[in-house]
């Protein structure tokens, strides 16, 4: 069987099964099954596909057509540039989340050499990506998964996500910020802020995800309520995700513990998401 014939097959079965940009999706993990970069696919319609490379193939699309994510399947996603490795230990980096990698990248740029602290790192997306644009920084990242941080120290051992040489990036097992002393100049943290309503109402996909990264508690606030007052004493600028309608109450509570002024940052749809806090005026 050719491989334009194959793919074409691919899209309408993802068609069918209602994924989204079926082509697309069916380009991507066709492209992954036979070790080709995406455009290389057009470079080689006319060939014909061995039985090994059309087993291969069936399996992943079936389990595609299952909802399983792409990047569980091709084992990797792309990240402000950084390719990264993911497994169903840890929360699959979203795109919005590069906006706050963009907000971070603005703060640091004014701020001295320093530490910055990222919590609930996951894969060490955000630390890693924060070095590539900030290499003068030392970033820690905490996580209370030990399969998580073993994720983020493969990525940062990795050629296309590891840190630039001579720039410190340490990895923790911790719960939020319980225990941590050293001082830094800016803190991160995309925890868990849906609701199990939410959670169960999510895309099939997103139910792939660990429950410990998706799971804020009744109102989807509760790990970020208890981040809100660690941070104070260690920090001057806290950088928060959190759900678009959850922006003006996060802004509050952060107001109320001794951040004293609050900015909002919308995300790649103009949804609020970003909460910027300031300890000083």
């Amino acid at each position: 069987m050719k491989l334009l014939a194959v793919l074409e097959a691919t899209t309408g079965h993802f068609s069918r099964n209602l994924l989204p940009s079926p082509r697309l999706q069916a380009e991507l993990l066709l492209a992954h099954a036979l070790n080709l970069p995406r455009l290389g696919l057009y470079l080689q319609f006319e060939r014909d596909l061995t039985p090994a490379e059309l087993e291969t193939l069936r399996t992943l699309v079936r389990r595609r057509a299952a909802r399983e994510p792409l990047q569980h399947l091709t084992g990797s996603t792309v990240f402000s540039g950084l390719s990264l490795i993911c497994r169903n230990t840890a929360l699959i980096p979203r795109p919005e989340t590069e906006l706050l990698v963009e907000h971070a990248t603005r703060l640091l740029q004014q701020l001295p050499p320093g530490l910055i602290i990222d919590v609930g790192t996951g894969t060490g997306a955000i630390p890693l990506a924060l070095a590539r644009h900030q290499p003068q920084h030392r970033y820690l990242g905490l996580d209370i998964s030990a399969q998580a941080l073993a994720l983020a120290q493969e990525n940062s051992a990795q050629a296309s996500s590891a840190p630039p040489l001579g720039t410190q990036v340490n990895w923790q097992v911790n719960d939020l910020l319980e225990g941590q002393s050293t001082p830094a100049v800016l803190v991160t943290a995309n925890l868990p802020y849906l609701t199990p309503e939410e959670i169960t109402q999510a895309e099939p996909e997103v139910r792939h995800d660990p429950l410990l990264a998706l799971d804020g508690g009744p109102d989807g606030l509760q790990l970020i309520r208890r981040l809100l007052p660690q941070s104070l004493p260690l920090t001057s600028i806290l950088l928060l995700e959190c759900g678009p309608t959850q922006t003006e109450t996060v802004a509050a509570l952060a107001q109320s513990v001794g951040f004293r002024r609050t900015l909002i940052h919308p995300d790649l749809t103009s949804r609020p998401r970003f909460i910027e806090a300031h300890r000083d005026p």
